[in-house]
């Protein structure tokens, strides 16, 4: 049982951030566009590095917020759930910003799937000696 609760808290995390980095994107682009939607007649490329610079920092927001989501569910030992929850978020999920279509809500089952096997082969790896004495793993 403590195998699914695991499960389950590392999915609710997963989930969470995701969005909420989502949303977070969504957000910030949306302003850039606002704000260099006068000088796109001048400069095509206007706010490229504005857009780049929001990008690198929700990439670095990620595996902390991921990270601390999952201290903040009581996970010790999330280390691997975080990198690969990193990892397949930057790869599957960054680009596909919309859930509604089928293609990215197959991405983002994948992503979280990947994150709480991650977690679970973490969990099963850990040695006894740094495991939490409470219920939850």
């Amino acid at each position: 049982m403590a195998y699914l609760t695991r499960a389950a808290k590392t999915a609710t995390a997963v989930s969470v951030v995701t969005l909420a980095s989502w949303k977070l994107l969504e957000a910030l682009e949306a302003w850039l566009d606002h704000l260099t939607a006068a000088d796109d007649e001048r400069n095509p490329l206007a706010g490229v590095p504005y857009y780049w610079a929001v990008d690198a920092s929700v990439i670095v927001l990620y595996p902390f917020a991921l990270w601390a989501t999952l201290r903040l569910l009581t996970l010790r030992g999330n280390h691997l759930a975080v990198v690969v929850g990193s990892l397949t978020w930057l790869t599957l999920m960054l680009q596909h910003l919309d859930v509604s279509t089928t293609g990215n809500a197959v991405r983002f089952a994948i992503h979280l799937l990947l994150t709480a096997a991650a977690s679970q082969v973490q969990a099963t790896v850990m040695p006894a000696g740094t495991r939490p004495n409470g219920p939850t793993p």
